[in-house]
């Protein structure tokens, strides 16, 4: 019998980049800065990618478009949506944006590049990505300490523990993309909670009469201003907790409404994470906001909508994903420095996610003091990607 010894501390390794967080932000972060020949890790305390996007089951791919006829996203954003449904989609497939056309504006105005996307699949798909392009990804690794250097502005090392060791990590530069501010908040950074709690889910997969299909129950939004108290934070493991127990049970008693299990009946798939939105963000060197529509920012390293509404357009200004008090530290996804939950549900959705964490994947490759990164290098790769960066390359 062999003698278990419990865990095997301190195993140390080297990146130039590491990822913490393997949602949408954290794939297209990874790819980003290994396809700059870095050597990338991808830490997921889960063990399947996505995030709220697969284990959450929001499998909508909310738009790349401005709602009326233009693409805003380009990019990761827009290969991550392809290959999302690049083995079926499961409904409103963007037909006006994937074939030639007569007249394309106008039927783009009228149909919004969105898809939506079986979660298993898109998983699977993005980690054979990663690997195809040498990303490290560790599995069940949960962030347990934060190393930082001799003057204290910068990371040096993440301790992460998963069931059976104790991984130190060191790296030229991190990436934040845990959609908590987890990293910062380990660091003492600066950072926000929102205003408004996160509604109550219990979204699921029902398999019945031979159709597959995704049951939406609870609000995917916050808590409206008159409710502010109620819904919960995202933050606090007792009250997780309690909001998943409750929402299997409201999931059950849902799935029970339209019959017993049979061969044609079957309750098929669960979330396996809380299905919040909104808990902790950084404050970054920029906080963009709503009247920054239309904007031009001579950092913008790309651009992106509103899914809640036609006509927006916004420039994703280089400065919403550090804060100028860590060096070698940024962040992607839906923890990015915005003014207001408002803005906050506008950017914490999937191609605002994939657009940040490209952003950031470049960013983090090409330096580990961003106090004193040229941004012209960062556009310059991401331009070089054939991603537009200000509204008036795309006619706006």
């Amino acid at each position: 019998m062999k003698s278990d010894k419990g865990f095997e501390y301190n195993k140390k390794r080297h990146y130039n980049v590491a990822v913490v967080g393997g949602g949408i932000a954290g794939i297209s972060a990874a790819l980003s800065a290994a396809r700059l020949g870095k050597k990338v890790l991808l830490a997921e305390s889960s063990y399947i990618l996505g995030g709220l996007a697969t284990s959450g089951l929001v499998t909508i791919y909310l738009p790349l478009c401005d709602g009326l006829g233009h693409q805003l996203s380009f990019g990761i954003a827009e290969e991550l949506l392809r290959l999302s449904i690049s083995r079926g989609a499961e409904g409103d497939y963007p037909d006006a944006w994937f074939n030639n056309c007569e007249d394309c504006v106008a039927k783009r105005s009228s149909q919004r590049y969105l898809t939506r996307f079986n979660p298993h699949v898109f998983a699977v798909l993005c980690e054979r990505l990663l690997r195809e392009n040498g990303v490290d990804i560790l599995y069940g690794a949960t962030m347990s300490k934060l190393s930082k250097n001799k003057s204290g502005d910068s990371v040096s090392s993440i301790t992460l523990i998963t069931k059976t060791d104790s991984y130190v990590i060191y790296s030229d530069s991190f990436v934040d993309c845990t959609g908590d501010a987890t990293v910062f908040y380990h660091f003492g950074a600066e950072t926000f909670l929102p205003y408004h709690k996160n509604g109550n889910a219990a979204w699921y997969y029902e398999l019945i009469n031979g159709e597959y299909r995704l049951k939406q129950i609870g609000s995917c939004f916050y808590i409206s201003s008159d409710k502010v108290n109620e819904g919960i934070s995202g933050l606090d493991g007792e009250e997780n907790s309690a909001e998943v127990i409750k929402s299997h049970s409201i999931i059950l008693d849902d799935f029970i409404k339209n019959g017993d299990v049979s061969k044609t009946h079957a309750l098929a798939t669960l979330p396996t994470i809380p299905q919040v939105r909104m808990t902790r963000m950084i404050n970054g060197v920029y906080r963009i906001k709503k009247t920054d529509d239309k904007k031009n920012f001579d950092t913008s390293v790309g651009l992106f909508g509103s899914w809640l509404e036609k006509g927006p357009a916004f420039e994703l200004p280089l400065e919403t994903l550090y804060s100028s008090k860590i060096k070698n530290l940024c962040a992607a996804g839906r923890c990015i420095s915005v003014m207001g939950d408002d803005m906050w549900d506008i950017t914490r959705v999937i191609p605002v996610c994939a657009v940040s964490g490209e952003a950031a994947g470049v960013l983090a490759a090409l330096s580990s003091d961003f106090s004193n990164i040229y941004v012209r290098d960062v556009q310059s790769v991401l331009s070089d990607r054939n991603i537009p960066l200000h509204l008036n390359e795309i006619g706006l």
